[in-house]
Parts: C-alpha cells; structure tokens; sequence
C-alpha cells in the first residue's frame, strides 16, 4: 500500500501494521527513536536542524504516537528493533545513524544486536543499562498502573494537566512545556497509547539481562570501530549523567558532551544545539570532545 501523507508526516503499511513517522531532507540517513511516554513528536525541533544535510526520518514506534497500537499492549523491545528493521526495509533504508533518547535507546542497541551492519553511528541521550533506573526509586502515581482495574480507572482519569506535571520533573527551562509541546505529547493518549503504557508496566518489554547485554554489545561494537556520541541532559533526575560517563570512559574513542542547563527531555530545551552536535558528529566524530 502506497504512502499516506499528511501535513506533518506519512503512514505506510509495514506487515499489516500502520506507522507514522516523519521525515524531511536528502542525502545520508538517521533515525530518530523516542522514549516513552513520547513520539516522533519529540524530534520536531531537531529534525530540521539535521534534515539540512541529511534525510532524516522519525517514527512512531509500534505501539506509540499515531502508530498502530497492538492489542496485547506493548510489545518487547526485541520485537521493535525487528519491526522498525522492517520499517526501513520498506523506506529502503539500508544503513543509517541511529540517535535514540529514552526508551529509544533500547530499541537502537537491539537492533545494532541483531544487524550491526546496517547502523553506521550511533548517539544515546538520556538513557540507562541499570535496571533499577527503569523502576524509579520513589514512589509515583504509575506504579498505579501495575494493579489490575486500579490501573484502568487511573488512566480513564488520566488529564493533560496531570501528564504537564509530569513532565515539569524532567525539564529544567519550564518555559518550553507551552500549550503546543503538551497537546503534542497528549495526543497519543487519545489513540490507544494507554493500552501501550499499562502493559508496559505490568510485562516489562525488557529485562536487567537485556540491559546487559546490549550495554556489552554497545561497548563491543564501539570498541570495533562503531562511531559513538554520548550526549545529556546533565540535570536528568532519573538517568544521571554518572552513567553516561561510565559507558564513555568504557569505550575508547566515544564522544560525550554534558548540556549542564537541560534535564531529560533535552530534544525539547536545546534542539537547535543537538542538531547542530549531531550534524558535527556525522561528518567528523574526532571534532567533538572524548571524556575529559
């Protein structure tokens, strides 16, 4: 089935499933992956930025943002990584660089598993390998969700005003969660995302032993010769920039820079720099700083 497109990107069938993404600009390719609970969406800012030299695509990964939403909920982030080499199969992508944030980062590291051949760089933002960052180490409405009906009713309850609270925790300019950045992350919850969430957190899409593994993969890979940028929020209050540094200092040659005035979210508070260090990292891996 040929492509759909719309104002701000497309939908195309891959295996009976229907996916968004979004895409702009010619020449190379890079992937941008969201984290949870976000969408292409988040990349709208960077996109552009690298979209001058580059063609760049940002989907909606299976189960997310206007994607389709499975039935069961969320899948395995194996079972992404499979889908979204599926996805670029039929954009005709062969090989690409891959920048993930979040969540997104899982699936990229599943996927340089599972085909290294077809990632040529690769960036991580705002992420973690250590299970016990994934659990969060406080208590949070969320773990609401881990109890059947409970979990129900809270998201039928769920509003845009509790999901802006939310976020406020991870941002730290509050000034760019405006009326636009919080209908965009609302969105999804409108189609079908709440199936998505609440799954997730009842059957975790991956375990303590996949985290491992695919940190040895990164480090193995990047020990071969896989371009790598480490890129953070330095006041991410949940994926601190001490593992960031770690995993850096792990590999030889890994580029890592620290925005000391972002949080978690830092596609939203400096997407212009991000595009511009990404672009830079692109062209020439060895012109950004190692660890200092």
């Amino acid at each position: 089935m040929a492509e759909v497109r719309t104002a701000d990107g497309a939908f195309v069938y891959v295996e009976g499933w229907r996916w968004f993404f979004r895409e702009s600009g010619e020449g190379e390719p890079v992937v941008l992956l969201h984290g949870i609970p976000t969408s292409s969406f988040l990349w709208r800012k960077v996109l552009p930025v690298l979209a001058r030299e580059r063609r760049v695509i940002a989907p909606d990964l299976l189960g997310f943002g206007r994607s389709d939403k499975p039935r069961h909920g969320a899948e395995t982030v194996a079972q992404l990584a499979e889908r979204l080499s599926a996805l670029l199969d039929r954009l005709r992508v062969e090989r690409c660089a891959l920048v993930g944030h979040d969540f997104g980062v899982l699936v990229a590291a599943a996927l340089v598993e599972r085909w290294p051949d077809r990632v040529t760089h690769l960036v991580l933002t705002n992420t973690s390998f250590r299970i016990e960052r994934w659990r969060g180490g406080s208590p949070s409405p969320l773990q609401l969700l881990r109890i059947p009906v409970l979990g129900e009713i809270a998201l039928a309850l769920a509003r845009p005003w509790m999901l802006a609270a939310a976020l406020r925790r991870y941002l730290n300019d509050q000034s760019v969660l405006d009326r636009a950045m919080l209908a965009g992350y609302w969105e999804p919850f409108e189609l079908g995302y709440r199936r998505t969430l609440i799954r997730s957190m009842r059957v975790p899409p991956f375990s303590a032993d996949d985290l491992a593994r695919w940190r040895a993969t990164l480090v193995e890979r990047g020990r071969g010769g896989l371009p790598l940028l480490l890129a953070w929020g330095a006041r991410d209050p949940q994926f601190g920039v001490d593992e960031a540094r770690e995993l850096a200092s792990a590999i030889p040659g890994a580029r890592f820079l620290s925005f000391q005035q972002a949080s978690h979210f830092l596609p939203e508070e400096r997407p212009r720099a991000l595009g511009r260090v990404i672009t830079v990292f692109l062209e020439r891996p060895a012109a950004l700083p190692g660890l200092v």
